[in-house]
């Protein structure tokens, strides 16, 4: 037994006012009248022993009450070990609920919950329970417990979220979750048998650990589904177009409806024809400047309202120029460049050659960023000129080729290069990149640089505040974010031709010149479109720092702590903002397409899965299992039932006895 507020136990100490009054009431207060006692002989005086308290059924009523009182402001409870009342024959009864998008549709979620609390109603009363929510992941709400009302309440507090959901992982983790456990173990999976939640190797449905496995399917037939499956927007076209998609029997018409910055600007009639996808195009509307928030969505909506909307970031293009500092524009480091740009943008990029002789010609702050093929050429009133442009503002990508071997630091940047530069001296002699850092924006979609082999390149020295973004297997860096005032240089420790390695051949060479080139004049469209349950970061969007909101204009969390600089898991479809510096960045965040397609297991794929999992452990000890604490069941409504009588009783006695003083005295 425990007290929950153990305190109040000081008022017991009141019952020495009752035993102090009865005390004080111990002679009879009744006097008789007596005529003179002096002709009377004296006689033997007779010893009787004095009661220090007098009518002690109502002393002790007196206490009782005192004591129940203070018992039931201490508010007892009972609270005993919970694994002293598993018996050998109980089982633990797993109830994992699936909250991915697909359970929004209708009433699924809430056939999924009557399912699952008549579970928890049917599990014997000395069985342990406990609820695993299954969406991005699967994430164990509690560890097991024998208070089913604290399981119900998880399960009635439980709302679908827009992950999706993967059965082999689930499978995965209630193996992580039940190793060790020597219960019995009933698994019941409350879902929707979403088809498309089907991992591509059927093995990985079945547990290492023994269970029993039972599927509660909430689905119904004939649910149907319609969704905007994708939309598509290309710089300089005339028209945005979208795909829908149907996941149904029958044709439905609908209206396609294009939204820009919450604005209709375009509604198309559409018929979308049974299980198949038809795509819509609109005239491009009149962009914003900066970006601009695009939603195509279907109207009326279906009874999942989650994919019946898709959403996209636009910048309106702007025409930009870039400064490539070459000392021969024929050159292949030149051409190369010039050929990824121009790839990059098409023609709303124009790349400008010039000799290092015309930096002091040209103004500088009219280009997006400059781009110097090499080093080397560049004198010291060049490096001058780049360093003040930088250092206001300005961006520079900066490659070491050839010409940089004879020089003692690095232009514009100063650093310092190592005792030794280093050198392949055959074919097969070359190195490649061992690490990347796959969160900064001007490395998106640049995994395969892996695969280029770097027969020669230039060792640095880092200086403070650098980040390094690929670096070499040796341990070198390649590539280098460096912060110079107020603007940014990204150092390329090789060469852009082919004479120090093959990358310009590579088909991840656009990809990387893109990534920098959007990191350095401020264009991320790249960026604007994110998956869903990944992370964002204000440096993801280029920002140094910032503060990120939801889709609902909340101020969004970190996953360490509260506050801006952590990484912002986007667990939302819609908008976010990412704000700082006085600029305004936005993600769009949109479901996942296999959600929407609402098609169930095969009956004999489900009784496959459900024979891989026949085995059943044997009923063993709980002394090693983690328990949850149960709540402590409550005491002190019969404490003060108990009071009430002794209130009533108290009251009769105490009447009853000063009748009897009154009948005396009279």
């Amino acid at each position: 037994m425990t007290l929950l507020a153990p305190l109040f136990l000081l008022g017991v100490l009141a019952v020495g006012l009752p035993i102090w009054l009865h005390r004080l009431s111990s002679e009879n207060p009744n006097r008789e009248q007596f005529s003179s006692a002096m002709f009377l002989e004296p006689g033997e005086p007779r010893r009787v022993l004095a009661k220090s308290l007098q009518y002690l059924l109502l002393l002790a009523l007196r206490v009782g009450l005192l004591v129940l009182l203070a018992l039931a402001f201490a508010r007892p409870a009972l609270q005993g070990a919970a694994q002293a009342l598993i018996e050998d024959t109980a089982r633990l009864h797993v109830i994992v609920m699936d909250v991915s998008a697909s359970m929004q549709h209708g009433d699924r979620w809430e056939r999924a919950r009557e399912v699952a609390l008549e579970v928890v109603d049917a599990a014997p009363s000395g069985d342990l329970l406990q609820v695993i929510a299954m969406g991005r992941g699967a994430q164990a709400l509690s560890d097991p417990t024998l208070d089913a009302a604290s399981v119900r309440q998880s399960i009635n507090a439980l709302e679908p979220a827009f992950a999706r959901a993967d059965y082999g992982e689930l499978m995965g983790s209630v193996d992580r979750m039940l190793r060790g456990i020597e219960l019995a173990t009933v698994v019941h999976v409350v879902t929707d048998l979403q088809q498309s939640s089907m991992p591509t190797r059927f093995a990985e449905l079945a547990a290492q650990t023994s269970l029993e496995l039972q599927l509660h399917d909430v689905s119904q037939p004939g649910d149907a589904n319609w969704a905007v499956q994708s939309i598509v927007w290309q710089a300089g076209a005339e028209q945005v177009s979208a795909s829908l998609s149907s996941f149904g029997t029958q044709p439905v018409p609908r209206n396609a409806v294009l939204e820009l910055n919450g604005s209709r600007v375009a509604e198309l009639p559409v018929i979308v024809p049974p299980d198949g996808t038809i795509t819509v195009s609109f005239e491009s509307p009149e962009l914003s400047a900066g970006a601009n928030r695009v939603e195509i969505f279907l109207d009326p909506g279906d009874d999942l309202a989650a994919d019946d909307r898709r959403y996209i970031v636009v910048k309106r293009p702007e025409p930009r120029s870039v400064l490539l500092v070459s000392a021969d524009p024929r050159a292949r480091d030149s051409l190369f460049l010039t050929a990824a740009l121009e790839a990059v943008s098409g023609p709303l990029t124009t790349v400008e050659p010039v000799a290092p002789a015309a930096i002091a010609e040209r103004n500088l702050g009219d280009y997006a960023f400059v781009v110097v093929a090499d080093a080397g050429v560049l004198g010291e009133a060049e490096s001058e000129d780049l360093r003040e442009h930088v250092a206001g503002g300005g961006a520079l990508f900066l490659a070491l080729g050839q010409r940089s071997g004879g020089l003692d630091v690095v232009p514009v940047t100063g650093h310092e290069f190592s005792s030794t530069t280093q050198l392949g001296t055959g074919a097969d002699a070359f190195t490649i990149v061992g690490s990347m850092d796959n969160g900064h924006p001007a490395m998106a979609g640049t995994e395969e640089l892996r695969m280029a082999k770097f027969f020669r390149y230039t060792a640095l020295e880092l200086q403070d505040g650098d980040q390094i973004l690929a670096e070499l297997e040796q341990g070198a860096p390649l590539l280098i974010d460096h912060a110079l005032g107020e603007g940014r240089v990204v150092l390329f420790a090789s060469s852009l031709d082919r004479a120090w390695n093959d990358l310009p051949v590579l088909p991840v060479f656009v990809p990387l010149v893109a990534g920098v080139t959007a990191y350095l004049a401020g264009d991320l469209t790249v960026q604007t479109e994110a998956q869903l349950g990944t992370t964002l970061s204000p440096r993801a969007v280029g920002l140094a720092g910032g503060q990120i909101f939801d889709p609902d204009g909340d101020a969004a969390l970190g996953i360490a702590a509260a506050g801006s600089g952590n990484d912002v898991l986007l667990d939302r479809i819609g908008f976010y903002e990412v704000l700082g510096g006085g600029v305004t960045e936005l993600v769009a965040v949109n479901l996942d397409p296999n959600e929407s397609d609402l098609t169930s297991v095969e009956p004999n794929a489900v009784e496959r899965w459900l024979n891989l999992n026949a085995r059943t452990a044997q009923s063993g000890a709980a002394a090693d299992l983690e328990l949850a604490p149960a709540e402590p069941t409550p005491l002190w409504p019969w404490v003060m039932s108990l009071l009430i009588v002794v209130v009533v009783v108290e009251s009769w006695v105490g009447n009853w006895h000063l009748r009897v003083r009154r009948g005396i005295a009279a």
